[in-house]
């Protein structure tokens, strides 16, 4: 059975079962000249039993996220329903700078109230997002931004989006605010000396309220001999929870997926401030081979499953980096039992590295020549403090 033939006759079921269905993460492109409505709003959700005010990017059908053609235009009236000026940056893409989305880089805020047309072209397909440029990113105001070509849409793949997200019930104010305390505390401005590692643990411990391994140890594939300094740039912020598509392992998204079938995941790192290693279990991806992909802040993976033949039910987890906690998902098909997943780990998450990234080849690699001019640098510094700096200061405008 192709997978076109089983989603529909999942199609009823899956309904009632499935918030992939109900939220539509994965939708189709409008194929019509005039703007798709897409608002910024405010919207509750249920977090660890306690409902939160949360921002969230819709369609004017209800729908979260977009999902476009690549040989569309971007065309997107974008209104915000809020009473709070914002601003979206189209996290993949490549807009004329005015239309970027980085406040006054050059376009001003969008006002409470207010609508602005988008307009431009898309170079290529890819699993993009959208976000807020400011604190209101920390609140939730991202969405997915999938850009289909003709061969992915020809693929006899399930594409499945996860957007990942750490949730905090405190305001990103408090949060900001916390950040700067710390940075005070430990001295970390530019032109002074930083203090030495114990001292700053210590802080930070205070800070993360005793979490942090003291004392150096590695953990996660923390390399020996960094005296417990490489641990400090892991997580700034112990949040309350760690979500997938809007929700914790407590009450996990189960997705409904074909036996045998190809599964094709999107896995977007929407986080403000933790890193990740998404782990697939039982079932190796593709086309970088593994079980195991680290994913930081910003970045984007596709995975492509191939699942075996009879009953499934499978955890695709996102393993916080450093430490215990975990989000992730479900898949599973019709007739599997679906046991619950704890948010902890039995270990630690892994330190991020660029192993991934070494396993890349260039498509377009450059034509290797012989090096005319050497220079030599020094990299050296201090933590500096966050003072202004916003909780969305890791991503560029052309990211």
């Amino acid at each position: 059975m192709f997978r076109r033939q089983f989603l529909k006759t999942l199609a009823v079921g899956a309904a009632a079962i499935s918030p992939l269905v109900q939220k539509s993460w994965a939708l189709t492109s409008s194929g019509q000249s005039a703007p798709i409505e897409l608002a910024v709003t405010r919207r509750s959700i249920e977090v660890l039993g306690r409902s939160a005010s949360v921002f969230g990017l819709v369609q004017g059908n209800g729908r979260n996220g977009l999902v476009l053609d690549a040989e569309d235009d971007f065309n997107v009236m974008l209104s915000n329903t809020t009473d709070e000026p914002t601003l979206i940056h189209w996290h993949g893409l490549t807009p004329p700078w005015g239309m970027d989305g980085v406040p006054d880089s050059p376009a001003a805020l969008l006002a409470g109230g207010a609508k602005r047309h988008y307009q431009f072209n898309l170079a290529g397909g890819g699993t993009h997002w959208m976000h807020a440029h400011t604190l209101q990113e920390q609140s939730l105001l991202a969405a997915p931004l999938i850009v289909r070509t003709a061969e992915d849409r020809a693929r006899d793949e399930q594409d499945v989006v996860i957007l990942l997200h750490d949730f905090s019930f405190k305001s990103p104010e408090e949060l900001l605010a916390e950040l700067q305390q710390g940075s005070a505390m430990d001295g970390g401005h530019e032109g002074q000396m930083p203090m030495d590692p114990g001292s700053m643990m210590s802080n930070m411990a205070q800070m993360r309220g005793g979490g942090m391994p003291m004392g150096g140890t590695p953990m996660g594939g923390m390399p020996m001999g960094m005296g417990g300094m490489g641990m400090m740039d892991l997580n700034d912020i112990e949040y309350d929870a760690y979500l997938a598509n809007d929700r914790t392992l407590d009450d996990s998204e189960i997705v409904r997926v074909e036996k045998g079938g190809r599964v094709r995941l999107g896995i977007i790192n929407g986080a403000t401030a933790t890193a990740f290693t998404i782990d697939t279990g039982s079932v190796a991806g593709s086309p970088a081979a593994g079980t195991r992909f680290p994913i930081s802040m910003g970045q984007r993976l596709d995975i492509v499953l191939q699942l075996p033949q009879g009953t499934v039910s499978l955890p695709i987890l996102a393993l916080r980096e450093g430490f215990e906690e975990q989000t992730g998902v479900i898949l599973a098909t019709a007739d599997a039992s679906i046991s619950k997943v704890a948010t902890r780990a039995s270990s630690a998450g892994p330190v991020l590295d660029l192993s991934l990234e070494a396993m890349l080849n260039a498509a377009s690699p450059l034509d290797e020549r012989p090096t005319t001019k050497t220079y030599h640098l020094i990299l050296s510094g201090s933590m500096t403090g966050y003072g202004g700096v916003a909780l969305t200061g890791w991503c560029g405008s052309r990211q």
